[in-house]
């Protein structure tokens, strides 16, 4: 049933780490589904009306040659699974709430089946069932444990910061969208550096055949240099290697800093010194330029330029400050890297800038371990490039809606 290609794996591996994007691999299986299981919410809004929920989970005690994979779906059933406060003992569990527990109105809508089918699928489509055939490790001190949810609505997320969701013990996440419209997928770093706490969990929790493919998986790919975005069309779907990356949910309409942020980050960068003479600087300048005399200094061309008000700033940067101290002193203001940009700062300024305000950039949330850098030096942002060339597909009206599926290993 199982055979391990030794170098084989690895190389298949590291195809799989930067995220794939495909197309949906039976559409009007997807659209049953949804179809099916909103129905059922509609029928029992009190229980099952919540924006995400636990659908089901199965086991792959072994995993079949290539030939005999269509007939998985018939051999696998749909299973229930605890919530961490209705575990007992070390058996799995599903990562939500009680509260988010669906499995039910999957059996109420005889959904079991074609949950598992359209899993296998997407699985099979992004090559993972290939690489678990390949890396040998199944069937022997492990099985794999597919836990599915239901993301009806995954709203606009404000600042969201690189992270992982599971604990561990995921090999694949893979992200089937119900949209009829181009969406920005996940921001995510490939091969970012390694957080100690969480390698020390791996370390039990993973296979050791995987944990040495992903190694020279790691080696090969090098050091990050961008936060890449992945880009979606219709009805297609996202599959990673969930120790390969970092993600994050799509940061829309671009980072902004506020005029506060703004004049702390000047005063730190620059020093306060500075920024108090362009401050004094302007209001000088606003007032010997404003009122009845102003228009007629205008006329006569005698009012002095705003590089004659500086003490400090150099004369061939006093556009510059002039610019940033109108945004400064407009505390409530949000810029973004057009104004920035406008008011004369650099894009190395302005990465340094959006660094210090948006940190969910910097470091990455693991469970059980502290933030920690997602590199060794900061990183530049593919979707802020996509963004100012107009590449990224805007936001889509309504929230987004997908089935999030992962791959999990666990002792047999």
């Amino acid at each position: 049933m199982t055979t391990t290609e030794t170098g084989e794996s690895a190389r298949l591996l590291e195809k799989l780490a930067p995220p794939l994007i495909g197309n949906c691999p039976d559409l009007d299986l997807q659209k049953d589904l949804v179809a099916a299981l909103e129905d059922g919410i509609k029928q029992a809004p009190a229980k099952f009306d919540k924006y995400l929920l636990f659908v089901g989970a199965f086991e792959l005690p072994v995993i079949p040659d290539a030939s005999a994979e269509g007939a998985l779906p018939d051999q696998v059933k749909l299973i229930n699974l605890p919530s961490v406060t209705e575990a007992k003992g070390n058996e799995p569990i599903h990562a939500l709430g009680t509260h988010l527990n669906g499995f039910p109105l999957a059996q109420a809508v005889g959904a079991e089946r074609n949950l598992v089918r359209f899993s296998l699928l997407t699985m099979s489509a992004a090559h993972q069932l290939e690489y678990l055939r390949k890396s040998g490790f199944v069937g022997k001190e492990w099985k794999v444990l597919v836990e599915i949810h239901y993301y009806r609505k995954r709203q606009f997320v404000g600042r969201d910061r690189l992270h992982k969701d599971t604990y561990g013990e995921t090999l694949f996440v893979n992200l089937n969208y119900d949209t009829d419209v181009d969406i920005p997928g996940p921001e995510y770093v490939l091969n970012p550096a390694v957080v100690q706490e969480h390698e020390t969990q791996i370390e039990r929790s993973l296979p050791a055949k995987f944990l040495e493919d992903l190694r020279w998986v790691r080696g090969r790919l090098g050091k990050p240099a961008e936060i890449n975005i992945a880009a979606v069309k219709p009805h297609q779907f996202v599959a990673f290697v969930d120790e390969a990356i970092h993600h994050m949910s799509p940061q829309f309409g671009g980072r902004t800093v506020s005029g506060n942020q703004l004049g702390a980050f000047l005063a730190k960068t620059y020093g306060q010194d500075l920024v108090q003479d362009a401050s004094a600087a302007r209001q000088a300048f606003r007032e010997a330029n404003s009122g009845f005399g102003s228009y007629f200094r205008s006329l006569m061309s005698t009012a002095k330029p705003f590089a004659a008000y500086l003490k400090l700033v150099p004369a061939d940067k006093a556009n510059t400050w002039f610019h940033l101290m109108e945004l400064v002193e407009t505390p409530d203001t949000e810029v973004n890297r057009l104004g920035l940009r406008d008011a004369g700062l650099t894009d190395d300024v302005i990465d340094a800038l959006f660094a210090e305000y948006w940190p969910g950039y910097q470091k990455v949330s693991v469970p059980g371990a502290k933030p920690v850098p997602v590199a060794e030096t900061a990183l530049k942002r593919q979707a802020s490039a996509e963004a100012l060339n107009k590449r990224v597909p805007p936001p889509a009206a309504g929230d987004r809606r997908f089935f999030r599926t992962w791959v999990r290993v666990v002792k047999a």
